[in-house]
C-alpha cells in the first residue's frame, strides 16, 4: 500500500470516526446479533443474518481504516497548499486537460503527486513545450499551455 499523507486535522477526524465505529456502531450490531439469537432457529432468522452481514461490513471498515492509518504520514498543513496547476492541450483534437500537482494525493480528478509519471515528464518543461504522455496504451502529444 502506498503512503498516505494526512494533516493533523485529518488524522484526528479519521481517529474520531474509527473510535465511533468501534465503540458505537460495532457494539450496536453485536447487540443486534444477541437479540436475534434469542428469536430461535438461526437458519431461518433473517434479522440474525442481516446483523452478521452488518458486523462483517463494520469489521472490514475498521480494518481498512487501521491499514490506512498504519500507512499514513503526517505533513504540515502548508504542504497541502503547495499545488502546481498545469494546462495541456492535445495536439490532435485541441482538447484541454488540467492537472494539479502537489506533495499529497488528493481524491479529486486530475490531482496527482509530484512523483507521478506525468509530473516527472513535466519537470524542467516550460510553456510551449511539447510532451508525450502514454495513457491507456496510447501515446498522446500535448502542448503545455500553462504552468502556475
Amino acid at each position: 500500500m502506498e503512503k498516505i499523507f494526512l494533516s493533523l486535522n485529518e488524522l484526528k477526524k479519521i481517529n474520531n470516526n474509527l473510535e465511533k465505529i468501534k465503540n458505537k456502531d460495532l457494539k450496536e450490531v453485536i447487540e443486534e446479533i444477541k437479540q436475534a439469537r434469542l428469536m430461535g432457529d438461526l437458519s431461518e432468522n433473517s434479522e440474525y443474518h442481516s446483523a452478521k452481514k452488518k458486523k462483517n461490513f463494520i469489521e472490514e471498515k475498521i480494518k481498512n481504516i487501521e491499514n490506512m492509518l498504519s500507512n499514513s504520514e503526517i505533513i504540515e498543513e502548508s504542504d497541502f497548499k503547495k499545488i502546481l496547476k498545469i494546462k495541456l492541450m492535445d495536439i490532435k483534437n485541441n482538447e484541454i486537460i488540467e492537472y494539479f500537482i502537489g506533495k499529497i494525493q488528493e481524491n479529486k480528478k486530475n490531482y496527482i503527486t509530484e512523483d507521478s509519471p506525468i509530473a516527472i515528464i513535466l519537470k524542467n518543461k516550460k510553456v510551449g513545450d511539447l510532451i508525450k504522455i502514454k495513457k491507456y496504451n496510447k501515446e498522446k502529444i500535448y502542448k503545455i499551455l500553462l504552468i502556475e
